[in-house]
């Protein structure tokens, strides 16, 4: 496999391989990584094939899959590529601290030479035709100093602004890998993955002051609009409720994509009749959605969803939490649905 040992390449890399390990839950490790690397590149499609079909059915790449496929397509040359993102990134740093040091060498050269010119001129004597000589030799070599310490300061100046445009992109890249990695490709929305990692840290900051809520919220009847009118349509109505959640959480916390037809919201509300409004705005706007027949243009299949909404009661109640947000959803299904049910 051809690389090139560079850090926009590795971002490139990286803004495509990343997400995808994270998302098949493939810990990156140099093995995988080389992997990764040339499934996204596509040049040899029969590792692509057989790591497609490994996900299909598995859901992800276990340690045996993985070494199996590296000592059929890779080598141990390709471990290069996770070592060469790396050692490019840390020998950035590490051309970094060298030019600070020989900055630094010389400038200390530059002010010892200024207090050797600064007891020379003091010591001069008035008033006599040596004197003007000795100023003179100490300004030309002062002159000639200032212009090296200008020329190193510029050149180091430099170094730094390519190092710094080095380092911000593969940071760039790593942060965007990571958003990336968080979202849910369908409907944009954070992904299960990152509901999981928010909700802990969500059951471990409760307050009083403040109503800390999970909001279950399932599309009705979706089966059978996706029987009836096909999963593009189905793929759509997802993508349109997503972005009413996302308009409505925006400043009061965020949306995920729990599963299928499921999303759950984390937010913080002053009471819960505040609480219970919000989802209830979102509950009509979503109402307002409906499936339309192409030919006659009229809406044939409404759309409508069930909310169920838990408070957090104390700190780390995690499984409680859920378990209550569940039962409430449970019970607008039961009482009907297109309603809003507290636990």
């Amino acid at each position: 496999m051809e690389f090139e040992a560079s850090i926009a390449h590795s971002a490139q890399c990286l803004k495509k391989a990343v997400p995808l390990m994270v998302k098949y839950s493939v810990p990156v490790t140099p093995l995988n990584y080389a992997i990764w690397y040339c499934y996204v590149l596509g040049q040899k499609p029969a590792l692509n094939q057989q790591l497609d079909a490994t996900l299909a059915k598995l859901g992800t790449c276990p340690p045996h899959i993985a070494r199996q496929l590296f000592d059929t397509f890779l080598s141990e040359r390709d471990l290069a590529l996770f070592h060469e993102l790396s050692g490019t990134f840390h020998g950035a740093i590490s051309g970094v601290q060298e030019d600070i040091a020989k900055t630094l060498e010389t400038s200390q050269d530059y002010s010892a030479v200024l207090a050797e010119c600064y007891a020379g001129l003091y010591n001069i004597k008035r008033n006599n035709i040596e004197s003007f000589d000795g100023v003179l030799n100490y300004v030309e070599r002062l002159t000639a100093e200032s212009i090296t310490m200008q020329q190193e300061a510029f050149a180091f100046q430099k170094k730094l602004e390519v190092a710094y445009q080095e380092i911000s992109e593969l940071k760039g890249a790593l942060i965007d890998s990571q958003i990336q990695a968080s979202l849910d490709k369908l409907t944009g929305l954070f992904n299960r993955g990152k509901f999981d990692e928010d909700f802990n840290l969500f059951c471990q900051s409760y307050s009083e002051n403040e109503q800390r809520a999970l909001l279950f919220v399932d599309i009705d009847h979706f089966k059978q609009l996706n029987d009836s009118f096909g999963h593009l349509t189905g793929d759509a109505t997802l993508r349109k409720i997503a972005s009413k959640l996302a308009y409505h959480v925006e400043g009061v916390g965020a949306a995920y994509r729990y599963g299928g037809e499921e999303f759950c919201i984390l937010a913080s509300f002053s009471s819960v009749g505040e609480a219970v409004n919000f989802a209830q705005k979102i509950r009509v706007d979503i109402a307002k959605l409906s499936v339309k027949n192409k030919e006659q243009n009229k809406a044939v299949h409404p759309i409508t969803a069930s909310f169920g909404i838990a408070f957090l009661q104390s700190d780390g109640e995690k499984d409680t939490l859920l378990a209550k947000a569940d039962k409430a959803l449970y019970l607008a299904k039961t009482h009907g649905r297109d309603r809003v049910e507290i636990a």
